[in-house]
C-alpha cells in the first residue's frame, strides 16, 4: 500500500507543509555536532598542555589569551550539552 490517496485532505496538508520544510541545519545544532566530534577533547587537552608550556617558558600574555580562549571553548561545549537536553 504505497499509493497516496489524492482525495484525502490530510495528504494535501502534508504536501503543502513540505514546501515550508527547511533543509538547512540550525547553526547551534551544527555547533553541537562539531563539538561532539572525537577530536574535540583531544584538542582541548593539547591546548591545556600548550598553555602550561607557555607558562613555564615565561610568556604570561599568551597564557592569559589562550586560557580565555579555552574558557570560551568549554563554555560553548557546556552550552551545547544543555541545548541538546531541551526537547
Amino acid at each position: 500500500m504505497n499509493e497516496v490517496d489524492l482525495n484525502d485532505p490530510l495528504n494535501w496538508f502534508i504536501a503543502d507543509a513540505m514546501d515550508e520544510y527547511d533543509v538547512r541545519m540550525h547553526p547551534l545544532s551544527a555547533k553541537a555536532i562539531v563539538h561532539r566530534h572525537n577530536t574535540y577533547p583531544k584538542l582541548v587537552s593539547l591546548l591545556s598542555e600548550a598553555i602550561d608550556l607557555l607558562e613555564q617558558s615565561g610568556q604570561p600574555d599568551k597564557v592569559v589569551y589562550f586560557r580565555s580562549q579555552l574558557r570560551e571553548l568549554q563554555q560553548t561545549e557546556s552550552n551545547s550539552e544543555t541545548t541538546d537536553r531541551i526537547p
